[in-house]
């Protein structure tokens, strides 16, 4: 009996203590909870938001890469730029803000307003808002559909091309032996196997453009003479070959009566270089921006062929 008496305040003891830590963390404040909570929202002008426990909480912020901290700017509630670290009671605005996207976190009393401004990307993104309490962290994950992509509004180059007519000489070797009495006639195509290239570079911040395709003016070798011309299927970083138009002639050579020769064949090559850039515009943020970019063409434009006796 005396053990039942003793056992019953003890109860009573633990449950008020147990009661008590709860109340200590979430009073007044709805629970985060165990569960990984988020929306997804449209990528221009879409808009969630958050009911979440404050008591505790020590800091809130944008999970990025190192290198894309420079485009968050963390607000106090006077508008005024503070400190990526500083406590969560300072921060009342973050903004998340490049030439492709705008995201924006604000805290008002106990909510969290989620807002994505625009999204260039034609894939979903995927947000990570990170919050450190006192007694551990937690995360919202917030998508953002595609919105409007960049327009790309011109290609400019500003300077000439240069030219240099004498690049590159490919030279192939073939022997052949005529053993009878009567000449031989071969036919030999020079450009056959020699193709034109073209490749674009961007600068490393314009690495973007080379994950698509794009129709875009390029130097190109017609009518005896480079120029300017619109070419499709143009894939930064990416080589792009296409024929002369007249890969497939045939030049005859005679092969004398009991002979054996060699047939040389020189095909010289001229170069064009060139800078210039893509202007971008981002239609919800107003705001024009360039990618500069090397391009490099080659062109098979002229050829010779020798005759040697073979050694």
């Amino acid at each position: 009996m005396f053990y039942k008496n003793l056992l019953l305040p003890v109860l009573l003891c633990l449950l008020l203590l147990t009661t008590g830590c709860n109340n200590d963390i979430f009073v007044d404040e709805p629970p985060l909870g165990e569960e990984e909570i988020g929306a997804t929202i449209d990528g221009d002008g879409g808009e969630t938001s958050f009911e979440i426990p404050f008591k505790g909480l020590e800091h809130i912020s944008i999970d990025v890469m190192s290198e894309a901290e420079r485009y968050c700017t963390y607000y106090n509630a006077a508008g005024e730029v503070v400190d990526r670290k500083s406590p969560a009671s300072m921060v009342s605005r973050i903004v998340f803000e490049s030439d492709f996207t705008k995201f924006e976190i604000e805290k008002d009393g106990k909510t969290l307003r989620i807002v994505s401004v625009c999204s260039t990307s034609e894939y979903e993104s995927t947000w990570t808002i990170r919050l450190e309490y006192s007694y551990g962290v937690r995360f919202i994950y917030i998508k953002t559909l595609p919105g409007k992509p960049l327009k790309l509004m011109d290609i400019t180059y500003p300077e000439p091309l240069k030219i240099n007519d004498k690049e590159k000489v490919v030279t192939t070797r073939e022997t052949f032996t005529n053993n009878g009495p009567l000449p031989q006639t071969i036919e030999v195509r020079p450009y056959l196997n020699e193709l034109a290239t073209i490749i674009v570079d961007p600068d490393r911040s314009g690495f973007w453009i080379s994950a698509q395709k794009w129709t875009m003016p390029v130097p190109v070798y017609v009518n005896d003479k480079w120029s300017i011309i619109d070419k499709p299927e143009i894939m930064p970083g990416v080589r792009y070959y296409y024929e002369r138009p007249d890969r497939f002639t045939k030049i005859p050579i005679d092969i004398p009566a009991y002979s054996k020769v060699t047939i040389i064949t020189d095909v010289t090559y001229t170069q064009a270089t060139g800078s210039g850039y893509m202007a971008f515009l981002n239609e919800i943020l107003d705001r024009r921006f360039d990618v500069n970019f090397n391009v490099t063409s080659l062109y098979p434009y002229k050829h010779e062929i020798r005759i040697e006796d073979a050694k």
